[in-house]
């Protein structure tokens, strides 16, 4: 074998390999759109900063504000940053609503499932004019009574909804 051409061949496969590496950074959070349009170097200071699990919310929030200034977008960001606070915000909201909602539902029915004065059959016409109501409770409901208590004869009544 010609062995002086592995040595010029090698150098140039690892220098590909080492610019591959470099240059595709991924990314384990969301990121703003106006990033991929930044140089490699601001994507990876984003990544640094936004991966850092060791350092304080608040000094995380002050750094990402010198990075953005120091890539000339605090406008972009700025929006950025207000969008998630937004949606934190609209999340928080709408995980409240459902567990407040489920609580309801989840009383409800129970409370049908345990009048023993109905027919099964009148249990499931019940159930089904709730799931109508509450559309996305009542699988979730049901999921988290089996998860938690497989063997509970509320989660074996599947037959009622």
């Amino acid at each position: 074998m010609n062995y002086p051409i592995l040595f010029l061949i090698l150098p140039v496969v690892f220098a590909i390999q080492v610019h591959n590496h470099i240059g595709f950074i991924r990314f384990s959070k969301p990121v703003p759109d106006f990033l991929s349009s930044l140089s490699l170097k601001a994507q990876y200071d984003y990544k640094v900063i936004l991966e850092n699990e060791t350092i304080p919310i608040n000094t995380k929030t002050a750094e990402f504000q010198k990075w953005a200034t120091t890539y000339k977008v605090t406008t972009q960001y700025s929006k950025y940053d207000a969008q998630q606070n937004s949606v934190k915000g609209e999340m928080e909201k709408n995980v409240t609503q459902l567990i407040s909602e489920l609580s309801l539902v989840n009383s409800q029915i129970f409370k049908i499932l345990q009048n023993d004065t109905l027919s099964i059959e009148e249990q499931r016409e019940e159930v089904n004019e709730l799931a109508e109501q509450y559309p996305k409770e009542i699988p979730t409901l049901l999921f988290i009574r089996r998860l938690f208590n497989p063997q509970d004869d509320v989660s074996n009544k599947q037959s009622i909804v």
